[in-house]
């Protein structure tokens, strides 16, 4: 059997219908060697039964173990170098695979690579038509939302996967991008790729999503402001991941103070408060961020 360079990795919580245009697009539209990894999250039967046809590996969960439970799964059976983490809202343009592997390959300080897509919380990565750059995204920056992140398998593999403390969703594509910049390497956008994303399709299923979505934002914030280091590669310079720890920390605990005294206001403010600019910024970046809600 012949390796593959590609291992495609996407979970499923039923939504059927997404799933078969997900797969229809990544059978057509693959230009390398890769292989199809579903990992189905407790769906109803019908969805089972595809995964498990459609799939060159299914993993078959009883009962929805959350969304980087789920992909640090299809990471463990991955054969590839590199790995796609994908959403199964989306549709896979013509030679995605082979650009996103090329500006991977050609960009060594690369993580994380990441396409344009037609929506998201940061409009940062949001496009209606492809583009015709490359460009690193800056550290600390709000990161892209976990749409497809390409990355190698062994990056993947050393910086700990997806970080399985935030329930269910959100909050890990955060995570994970914190972990690659404190290690000195880049998250990078190629805009040639452009994905047709839905958004939101599983998580807005979540009966208690409000809630999830809360916890995983105090989760964040205490891991980045606490003084546990994340994995720290082997070809990252020791002095230059402190440091970037420190700028981390700092960026967290800016959140922190501002989600603090956000939630310990008084009812009722004044409109001069509630509409200060410094006030309207830090919402803002707290959006982007993905730690708080539009």
């Amino acid at each position: 059997m012949t390796e593959p360079v590609l291992s495609v990795v996407v979970l499923a919580w039923d939504n059927l219908d997404l799933t078969r245009r997900f797969v229809r697009s990544v059978r057509d539209h693959t230009d390398v060697a890769y292989e199809l990894i579903i990992v189905d999250n407790g769906s109803a039967a019908e969805a089972v039964a595809f995964a498990r046809d459609a799939a060159d590996h299914a993993i078959l969960n009883a009962e929805n173990l959350g969304f980087a439970a789920g992909m640090n799964q299809g990471l463990a059976a991955a054969r590839g170098e590199w790995v796609a983490f994908c959403n199964n809202d989306t549709v896979l343009p013509a030679a995605w695979a082979s650009r996103l592997v090329e500006t991977g390959t050609e960009a060594p300080d690369a993580a994380i690579v990441v396409p344009a897509i037609t929506a998201s919380r940061n409009p940062a990565t949001v496009r209606s038509t492809p583009g015709d750059s490359v460009r690193t995204l800056a550290p600390f920056s709000p990161p892209p939302a976990a749409v497809l992140y390409l990355m190698r398998r062994a990056d993947a593999v050393a910086l700990g996967g997806w970080g399985e403390e935030y329930t269910v969703a959100s909050g890990e594509d955060v995570d994970l991008c914190f972990r690659v910049w404190v290690n000195d390497r880049d998250v990078v956008f190629d805009e040639r790729v452009l994905v047709d994303h839905v958004g939101h399709a599983t998580a807005e299923r979540l009966p208690d999503s409000e809630a999830l979505w809360a916890a995983n934002r105090r989760l964040f914030l205490d891991v980045w402001t606490g003084p546990t280091d994340p994995p720290r590669l082997a070809g990252c310079d020791p002095v230059r991941f402190a440091r970037n720890r420190e700028t981390a920390r700092a960026v967290a605990g800016w959140m922190d103070q501002y989600f603090r005294a956000r939630d310990a206001r008084r009812p009722g403010p004044s409109r001069s408060a509630r509409r200060s600019p410094i006030r309207r910024m830090a919402g803002k970046v707290a959006r982007a961020l993905g730690l708080r809600r539009s």
